[in-house]
């Protein structure tokens, strides 16, 4: 069986990722999420160019449902970069853990997110409703 990475990411997601590390306040929390989010991206992703990422896969600004699974409670975010999150507006940081975790995922597939608190938590990805790349929405 053919080696299937667990998740995808854009050239450009994967650029502006690294660089965030060059914008950030290098507080403790964020230096230390932002360097999990890149080892994600280096180590668990197959990095492509937007225009060829499936339009089920969770990109940043992408707008997803996903299931809490030991709750079985449903969420609708969105996956943004840090100076855009708005809890109140259901934007995620994709430095947060639910938003790194998100991030590359499949829709049908389950992503494991490890909590502040030091529990895991299984979140299955139901529906991307937008993806900015495959609505032609391409930044540059």
């Amino acid at each position: 069986m053919p080696y299937e990475p667990t998740r995808v990411v854009t050239e450009l997601d994967a650029a502006r990722i690294r660089e965030l590390g060059t914008r950030l306040p290098h507080r403790g929390e964020n230096l230390a999420a932002l360097t999990g989010l890149i080892d994600i991206v280096e180590r668990e992703a197959d990095i492509v160019p937007g225009e060829n990422v499936d339009p089920d896969v969770v990109t940043v600004n992408s707008t997803v449902s996903f299931r809490d699974e030991p709750t079985g409670s449903v969420h609708r975010v969105t996956v943004v970069y840090p100076t855009e999150m708005s809890i109140g507006n259901r934007r995620i940081s994709v430095l947060s853990p639910v938003g790194a975790a998100l991030l590359g995922q499949r829709a049908g597939r389950t992503a494991y997110v490890d909590l502040p608190d030091g529990t895991q938590r299984a979140l299955r990805v139901l529906e991307v409703h937008y993806q900015p790349e495959a609505s032609g929405h391409f930044a540059r």
